[in-house]
């Protein structure tokens, strides 16, 4: 969990910021979506009118499944990610805070911790390649045995492949519309 704890800059004046050093394993995440490292980077909490800006700044290596030949691919997401959350209790009198918002925004806890663990993991999902290639000329599978052609070609004979062109219309298609115009009404 990448969490920090904001009580006291909750009481600060609007405008004051904290930075905070990230370098965190996140077991669940590298399971999930197949980190290679750590989540490497900064955090940067600023306090607002309405409660805590996030701000990361990250860099984190993944291992996913390569699109064309399915062996590893690696990659490196650095990116950006910035997350506003609104207070859930009021840090003088603990009392819970309604604000008018919509209910999926993201909260600061009832201990006063900002948690961004979601944010950077939806943001690494939206990060990585759709189609991870593990070299940028990869030739992919054998069509007809599925080997690796990147380990050396296969040994399968590529034999001509027959298309059945008709030279008249489809005569299948013919019968159908007859069939359709005899089920319909005269007139």
């Amino acid at each position: 969990m990448i969490a920090v704890n904001v009580a006291q800059l909750l009481r600060d004046p609007v405008g004051s910021t904290r930075s905070y050093a990230l370098d965190e394993r996140e077991p669940e995440l590298a399971e999930e979506l197949g980190l290679t490292s750590p989540i490497v980077g900064t955090l940067k909490l600023t306090r607002t009118n309405h409660g805590i800006l996030a701000d990361v700044r990250y860099r984190v290596d993944s291992e996913q499944e390569c699109g064309r030949c399915l062996e590893p691919a690696f990659s490196t997401v650095e990116s950006e990610v910035s997350e506003q959350y609104l207070p859930s209790l009021n840090i003088v009198t603990g009392q819970p805070v309604v604000i008018e918002a919509d209910p999926e925004e993201p909260r600061v806890t009832e201990n006063h911790e900002v948690d961004v663990t979601d944010l950077v993991r939806q943001d690494i999902v939206l990060q990585q390649p759709l189609q991870p290639l593990c070299q940028p000329d990869c030739p992919g599978l054998c069509q007809q045995c599925g080997a690796v052609l990147s380990q050396g070609e296969c040994g399968c004979v590529e034999e001509p492949v027959e298309v059945d062109v008709p030279v008249a219309p489809n005569n299948q298609l013919s019968r159908l519309g007859e069939l359709l115009k005899a089920q319909l009404p005269p007139g």
